[in-house]
Parts: C-alpha cells; structure tokens; sequence
C-alpha cells in the first residue's frame, strides 16, 4: 500500500482507511467500507511518480474521502450504517457521494488507473438513478468523461503546480453534482429530516462557490479547514443547528440561507463570485474572501472593498 501522510493515524479516517478490503473481484459501492477502499486505490493510483508529494498529502482526492467519513460519522448514509456498514440507496446524503465515487471509479478504469472490477446494482429499488450493470445513468455520462480528463492529466507527466489538477477535479466534481442538485430538488425528503435535506440541497449550492475558486482538497488543507466545520449529527429542528458549536453553527446557518435563496438570485450571486475568482491571486485569498461574501462584519470591511475591486477589474 502507497505511503500516506503520518497525521492520518490520529484521525477516524485512518481505521477504515487501513481495513478497507482491496477492491480486486468486486465492488459494492451500497457497503461504506467499499467506498473507501475506491478512495484508497483512486489516491494511490494517482501518484505512481510522486507528483502528489512523497506521502500523497498534495492529492485532491482527498477532500472526497474526509467528506465520506464525515457522512459515516454522522449518520448520513442510513439508519444502520455505522453498524452494518450498509449505504441506505434511498439516503440522499449517499446518492450524492455515490455520484461522486462511483463516477469517478468508472472513468478511473477506463484509462486504467484502477482494476475494471464488476460493479454491484442497487440491492432494493430507489427513487435515485445508479448505474446498472456497470452503465452510468444516462445524466451521469458527461461527468464521466469529465473524470477520466482528470484522470488523463493527472497521469502524465506535467507541472508541480498543484492548481490545473484541481481544477480538473472540481469540474468533474460540479458535473457530478449538478446531476445530484437536480434530483435533490424535488424530492421528498421522508424519511430524512426536512431540514436536513434542506441543508444537503444548500450544501450543493455550497460546494458550487468552492468549484469556482478551485478550492484545495489535498489532505493538509482538508485538515488545517476541513474538520469540524459541518455538523456531527442530522438536523431535526432548529434547535439542532442552535445547539452547534459556533463555527459549525456559522456554517450551517449560510448553507441554509443559501438553501432558500431564490434560483435566480442564486444564480446571480454565483456568476458574480465567479468573476471575482478569476484570477491566481484571488482564488489564493478565497478563504478570507468566501467569509466576507456570506459574513458582513466589521473586521472583513477590508475585505469587502477587496472583492469590489476583483469584481470591478477588467
């Protein structure tokens, strides 16, 4: 097994990570360890000549699998899965990780970069569309030959900076998830939480202001940013979000407001932040920037005045 970055042993992540079977005969993408274990062999598979760093901490992926454990962690995935380590094909939380693993993994093996293993159906029907022997739904084919152009670049020898390869991922990525916020909008959320299914459909939303600003997702920035950020138990009521710890609370509060924002709005909102994310250098200051889009404070007027002056320029 490849060489991975010494702080995974203090994370959750690093038992299943470690224990996950290798993906050799079969994939079942409806048991969370099976995931995983595609994450594993996506990761190390992208990083043959060390172009990812000597312990593969630089890789993109990364974000996908922290985000995966996160939705373990906190029930998302089904009632029995942190028993059973089934993936409920009706939980919406799964669907849109599925989009994200499965899709990949299809284009992974197309260009060689993991094995062509059979891939498992859904075990029950589902008001979701998965691939069917091993065939992508019909929606899904674009984000397909989106991941395998990632997968191509990130195969050959290129450049050390770290930005065209993420750039590469969040296309595929918004692909994938495009398909996934068009399923979520209309779909009843029983048996899920109303508002929880509300903060997945905001969180779509979300992730499109991260897509535009090539967000990092190597492992160093997932852990400096990417922990304890999103809430560790479902949303029932507003009490719930009430009770988060205040970064978290902060979080989920914005992700809601953008759940309910109208579309056009919305979309009037997003092309505006993609002006803004342009350049290099702006899309280095996303984080204090991202903050004072969704935060109007006093101590970030600076940085108000800084994203005027992206908008602006020609």
């Amino acid at each position: 097994m490849a060489h991975h970055p010494d702080e995974l042993s203090a994370l959750d992540l690093h038992a299943v990570w470690t224990t996950a079977p290798d993906l050799a005969g079969a994939f079942d993408p409806f048991r969370f360890e099976h995931r995983m274990a595609a994450y594993r062999a996506m990761i190390d598979n992208t990083n043959p000549r060390g172009r990812f760093g000597a312990d593969n901490r630089h890789n993109p992926l990364w974000g996908l699998a922290f985000q995966h454990q996160w939705q373990f962690r906190t029930g998302r995935l089904g009632v029995d899965t942190r028993r059973d380590g089934r993936i409920d094909p009706d939980a919406p939380w799964g669907y849109g990780n599925y989009a994200l693993n499965v899709i990949p993994w299809l284009a992974a093996a197309e260009v060689g970069v993991v094995p062509a293993v059979p891939i498992a159906d859904p075990p029950t029907p589902s008001r979701f569309r998965y691939a069917v022997g091993g065939v992508p739904p019909t929606g899904l084919a674009a984000a397909v030959a989106d991941w395998r152009a990632y997968f191509a670049l990130v195969g050959a020898d290129g450049p050390a900076d770290p930005e065209p390869a993420r750039v590469a991922l969040w296309k595929a990525h918004k692909s994938c998830l495009d398909v996934v916020a068009a399923a979520l909008a209309d779909v009843e959320a029983g048996p899920w939480p109303e508002l929880e299914v509300t903060f997945l459909r905001g969180w779509c939303r979300m992730v499109d202001y991260l897509w535009a600003a090539a967000w990092p997702t190597d492992f160093g920035s997932m852990v400096a940013h990417g922990l304890d950020v999103l809430p560790e138990s479902l949303l029932v009521t507003p009490g719930d979000v009430e009770a988060l710890p205040a970064t978290a609370r902060r979080n989920v509060v914005n992700v809601l407001r953008l759940a309910t924002t109208p579309r056009w709005r919305y979309r009037v909102d997003l092309a505006l932040w993609q002006r803004v994310m342009r350049t290099r250098r702006a899309r280095d200051r996303v984080l204090p920037l991202l903050d004072a889009v969704f935060e109007r404070r006093p101590d970030n007027a600076a940085e108000r005045r800084e994203l005027l002056g992206y908008l602006l320029r020609p």
